[in-house]
């Protein structure tokens, strides 16, 4: 019975350390994740202002070009302001993706916090058990 009674305990600490570990794993996979895409973010909202920062200045000199200017330097500058905005879209287009991927990583970092939390409860609740049962066993042995 007692050798039964180990492997069943053996079984049973190999599982709260399988679910403690994996919980951890889970958390911090995903904690790596959400920092990744927040440096994604900000990376492209530093993007997105030079960009628009460019457009800006870009713009400027379009408008201060005189019909004097020649029409060659008026559409090569009408077409880094039109290659801007592109990016600039683009860029707008990248973050709200980011964004929504970021908004799903939180959700699932949330959901593997309260599972570590539950999986630390269960370890602790297993070796509150686990040092009953040692305490009892050594009550019987003393007898």
């Amino acid at each position: 019975m007692n050798k039964e009674f180990d492997s069943k305990l053996k079984a049973l600490q190999d599982a709260k350390r399988d679910l403690v570990q994996s919980a951890r794993k889970a958390h911090l996979k995903l904690t790596q994740r959400r920092n990744r895409l927040i440096a994604d973010i900000k990376r492209a909202n530093a993007r997105i202002k030079r960009s628009r920062d460019q457009l800006k200045i870009k713009s400027a000199r379009l408008v201060k070009t005189s019909r004097e200017t020649a029409a060659k330097t008026r559409r090569n500058l009408e077409g880094q302001v039109s290659s801007l905005k592109e990016s600039v879209a683009t860029g707008k287009f990248e973050l709200q993706k980011m964004r929504s991927d970021l908004a799903l990583v939180r959700r699932d970092l949330a959901d593997a916090r309260h599972h570590l939390s539950h999986a630390l409860h269960v370890d602790k609740a297993i070796g509150k058990i686990g040092r009953v049962v040692a305490k009892k066993s050594a009550a019987r042995k003393n007898r």
